[in-house]
């Protein structure tokens, strides 16, 4: 029996270091909530009769050790669609598409984000842990270092007679006059492009012009700012709404006909105050919410924008708020400043509405950098003059809008949604995007959510995320401990557990007496009368008041038990925080010190591998490094841009060894030449630290090396001679000298001027040979032709001999004598 219990214990010793040798994230956890925070994989065992110490393992070692299925907790992640109809088109006005699929989801996501959770880390964790006081506060995504994610495939197909709100914002400042104009004469062509985009459209309009104040007008021209063009027009107003959306085109010409032209100043107008008008007052335009929403705002001018108000008093800041009258007038012209650039994008995001910029070509250039800012919902097209191309550019700027597909979402920031597409095949692999361009009517690209939980709800555990066009998902978190177990005082195994100081609930000791994770601590220990106090005992202590989140227990490289660590094998320290050092440290050379091989005196380097001496790095010239460098282990580490063995080789032509050499390299060629004897030779061909003769070379071939010095010396003759030479140093005590001896003898005026005159006799009889040579056969060839004409005449005179006598006779007709055609 005895041998039974020892090979029993022994068994499960054996089982436990096995658990110990490989990497579980799980093992090191003690209470249920942070078991199931640490991993994916961890759950919890319940089960009083549980043996092992260990209760915070994966599903199937609980099982391999004796826990009961029915008392494991772990996590369980679900996806669920709820509602998954077929995508389809806008069959009629009161029928609605669906362009999502799906469209309902449910999810139960779990929160794994124990910062510094996990098991045996690397020693550059470690270092982040022990200098954690360093670190600014991080966001709590940056800290986790464990993350869940579920997946979800989200099918969209653009669909078909998509319902268009289309509002006409127009400029209807004195410029603006001929295109109001041309809007009204184009009404039924308008009715005519609107229904090739979609059967499904309504139609509205409104009016700007600019604040009714000074500088914007001129007071004395409030009441008919177009006195100064000798007309008649309507007192300036910074917005009118004139007709909500509808499907009655007739309406909207009549609207647009009825529509007053004003005038101010200068050539900035109110733009934006009416394009927020249009934005947050959703029930006065009429806008649907199935429907895709888009403004075209004319305009021949530029915009003012937030602070210009200031130029007329106006100090309030825009509050994007509706403040129309039931006659469409915008009242808070003169009360609110107008709105900034970045409050116009946001309101267009979050209604969804896009808007088109047309303009004329002076102004294009500044609608455009606009646009920019806002690229996924605006538009800038080129209006002509007369607004003659508007319903070009409405259908141009609606066919933009139609190929974007772009999704957002309203999740809270403790839910992370990315999305990922190869938007219908248009890239080779997904790619981390939320939008899709050039997507065509009826084409079908799929979207993959990947939706990871970061927190913890403040007010529940219940969340809705919506999508734009639209998906619910419905989120549901995991309690992090979902145990609710009825605790058993009196149950005498759990009692024994807990070292009979109290008792099992939910796997933990629930300690009547004595404290710790078994209860087995005394209460005075260090003052710490808590499970967290004792932890804390075990935990490497940190003065960062930015840092929220505490260092694990014993580095998770061991087991707190009383407040002190018992490290696992290959770590050491107070806290476990020494892992064992990475290479091997001779004990000759250094020591290891919490996983670092410190240096004995005379040694450095990363494997003290490096005597403390610089004799490595002495050039022959005595300096380290020539002055221009660190030496390391016996290398020198140049500065920039030096180079070379020992860093003397700088920019341009800068070689201080060559410097160096040149005195010795001069005296030895003079040797060589015999147009010196240098006396001092011993003491310049030597190095300068241990003044050990160089070896030296001549050659009379050219040098092929990277490295070439140059010494110009004067011969006996009074010439200036280049030499070449190289060198190889290897240290003071090892220096070779390559010299090239070049052929630098005077030159022989006589012999010199004796060849020249004889080359040029020779070269000039040539020449004249040639050209007699080429007269004569000219000549030959001349001849020849003028006897082969003289074979070929039959002339009994020669052909160079002319008649000097002339003749001419009169026409019969003039002399007056009749003719005779006998004659």
């Amino acid at each position: 029996m005895f041998l039974l219990n020892f090979f029993i214990v022994l068994l499960v010793v054996l089982k436990s270091n096995k658990l110990l040798s490989v990497d579980n994230p799980c093992i090191f956890e003690d209470t249920c909530e942070r078991c199931l925070k640490a991993d994916i994989s961890c759950a919890w065992c319940t089960d009083k009769l549980y043996e092992m110490r260990y209760r915070c393992l994966n599903h199937s070692q609980l099982l391999e050790f004796g826990c009961h299925p029915d008392h494991i907790y772990e996590n369980e992640p679900k996806l669920h669609i709820l509602e998954d109809s077929d995508v389809h088109d806008y069959v009629s006005a009161n029928s609605q598409a669906i362009q999502v699929q799906p469209q309902r989801v449910y999810l139960k996501l779990i929160k794994l984000c124990n910062a510094y959770s996990g098991a045996k880390r690397k020693k550059t964790d470690i270092n982040i842990d022990l200098h954690m006081q360093s670190r600014c506060k991080k966001t709590l995504k940056e800290r986790c270092l464990t993350a869940h994610t579920q997946r979800l495939k989200l099918t969209y197909r653009p669909a078909r007679n998509d319902p268009l709100d289309l509002y006409v914002l127009m400029d209807l400042t004195w410029t603006m006059r001929d295109d109001r104009e041309t809007l009204v004469q184009l009404g039924a062509d308008l009715a005519t492009t609107l229904s090739n985009l979609t059967s499904n459209y309504r139609l509205g309009f409104g009016s700007f012009a600019d604040k009714p104040e000074m500088p914007m007008i001129m007071p004395e021209l409030r009441e008919n700012p177009c006195a100064a063009e000798h007309d008649i027009c309507e007192p300036t107003y910074g917005y009118r709404h004139h007709l909500p959306l509808t499907e009655n085109i007739q309406a909207f010409v009549r609207s647009v006909e009825a529509s007053k032209v004003t005038g101010n100043l200068d050539n900035l107008e109110g733009g934006l105050d009416a394009l927020m008008q249009v934005l947050v007052c959703s029930e006065e335009i009429g806008w649907k919410d199935q429907a895709r929403k888009v403004i075209i705002l004319v305009t021949d001018g530029f915009m003012h924008f937030a602070g210009d108000g200031l130029l007329a008093g106006i100090t309030q800041r825009n509050d994007k708020k509706c403040h129309l009258n039931e006659h469409g007038e915008y009242l808070g012209s003169l009360q609110y400043d107008y709105p900034s650039l970045e409050e116009i994008y946001r309101e267009l995001l979050k209604r969804k509405i896009s808007v088109i910029f047309a303009v004329t070509e002076k102004v294009i250039t500044t609608y455009r950098e606009m646009s920019n800012l806002m690229k996924e919902i605006s538009n800038v097209e080129l209006l002509k003059a007369d607004s003659s191309n508007i319903l070009e550019l409405i259908k141009k700027g609606y066919g933009r809008f139609i190929k974007r597909t772009q999704f957002s979402d309203n999740s809270p920031d403790f839910i992370k949604l990315d999305y990922e597409t190869d938007c219908g095949g248009q890239f080779e692999s997904l790619r981390k995007r939320n939008y899709c361009n050039d997507v065509r009517l009826g084409d079908i690209v799929e979207f993959y959510i990947n939706i990871t939980l970061m927190g913890s709800p403040k007010n529940g555990a219940y969340a809705k995320s919506t999508l734009s066009e639209i998906m619910e998902i419905e989120v549901e978190i995991q309690k992090p401990c979902p145990c609710e177990e009825v605790a058993e005082p009196n149950h005498e195994y759990g009692r024994f557990q807990c070292s009979d100081n109290g008792y099992l609930q939910c796997g933990m000791c629930q300690c009547e007496a004595g404290t710790g994770t078994f209860c087995n601590c005394p209460t005075d220990l260090v003052n710490a009368t808590t499970q967290e106090a004792i932890e804390n005992l075990c935990r490497p202590p940190s003065n960062s008041k930015f840092f929220e989140n505490k260092y694990p227990i014993c580095s998770n490289h061991g087991e707190c038990d009383c407040g002190l660590c018992y490290c696992f094998p290959d770590f050491d320290g107070k806290y476990c925080e020494c892992p064992a050092c990475d290479i091997e440290c001779d004990p000759q050379r250094a020591d290891c010190i919490c996983g670092e091989c410190v240096c004995k005196y005379g040694w450095s380097g990363n494997h003290c591998n490096c005597e403390d001496s610089s004799d490595g790095c002495i050039a022959p010239n005595g300096e380290i490094c020539s002055g221009s460098g660190t030496c390391q282990c016996g290398n020198c580490l140049c500065e920039a841009p030096y180079r070379g063995r020992f860093c003397e080789i700088g920019s341009g032509s800068e070689n201080k060894l060559c410097a160096f050499y040149e005195p010795c390299v001069s005296c030895l060629i003079e040797q060589k030449t015999g147009v010196n004897t240098c006396e001092n030779f011993d003491e310049i061909c030597s190095s300068a630290e241990r003044h050990e003769r160089f070896t030296t070379s001549f050659i009379t071939e050219e040098i092929n090396a990277d490295i070439r010095c140059l010494v110009r010396l004067t011969n006996s003759d009074g010439m200036i001679c280049d030499y070449y030479f190289t060198y190889q140093s290897l240290g003071p005590a090892e220096n070779y000298l390559l010299i090239q001896l070049t052929n630098c003898e005077p030159i022989n005026l006589a012999s010199v001027i004796t060849f020249i005159s004889l080359t040029t006799f020779i070269l000039g009889f040539f020449v004249i040979l040639f050209i007699w040579f080429c007269i004569r056969i000219k000549d030959a060839r001349e001849y020849a032709r003028f006897e082969d004409e003289q074979n070929k005449s039959v002339l009994m005179e020669s052909p160079l001999y002319k008649d000097p006598v002339r003749r001419y006779e009169v026409p019969k007709e003039l002399n007056g004598k009749p003719s005779n055609p006998f004659l």
